[in-house]
């Protein structure tokens, strides 16, 4: 019994002898979008925390919206379920948050974060300070928060809303 089949549209070839060919349905080279269609056109890249309920997020994203990672850490909570939004809690979730999706990234994708952003509200401020970010006209990731969330020392930080 001699079957054909074919996929999306595409036509098999009418006969291929003994040759053990197999039918190519769309012949080769092909392209289906133009170079540069897909993902980001931004060379901005951002790694952010912002909260969104009882979790803080996570996110690796290039300044056209492009989401490259996203990680969710939930706060700690008391005995009757309510968030505890206290600095030092906040402080623990974000590093987390934000290494967990730095970690998520390749090689030259991690080392070309262009800014480190906390978007926590009025605890921006004191969650960047408590890992360690000197607030001042310019901030930027330190030694030590670079050996925690993985974004190089230097990288400037925003201390956003």
């Amino acid at each position: 019994m001699d079957l054909k089949f074919s996929f999306g549209g595409a036509s098999p070839d009418h006969h291929h002898g003994d040759d053990g060919g197999a039918p190519s349905g769309i012949p080769l080279p092909f392209t289906t979008v133009s170079s540069g269609a897909l993902g980001s056109t931004s060379t901005v890249l951002d790694a952010s925390v912002r909260r969104e309920g009882d979790l803080l997020v996570g996110e690796v994203v290039t300044g056209d919206g492009v989401t490259y990672a996203r990680a969710e850490v939930a706060l700690r909570s008391d005995a009757a379920g309510a968030a505890l939004p206290d600095t030092a809690a906040l402080a623990k979730a974000a590093r987390s948050a934000l290494s967990r999706a730095v970690a998520t990234l390749e090689g030259p994708l991690a080392e070309s974060i262009s800014a480190v952003v906390f978007a926590l509200g009025d605890a921006s401020r004191t969650t960047a300070e408590a890992l360690g970010v000197a607030v001042t006209d310019a901030p930027v990731v330190g030694d030590a928060l670079q050996r925690r969330i993985g974004v190089a020392a230097h990288t400037p930080v925003r201390i956003g809303a």
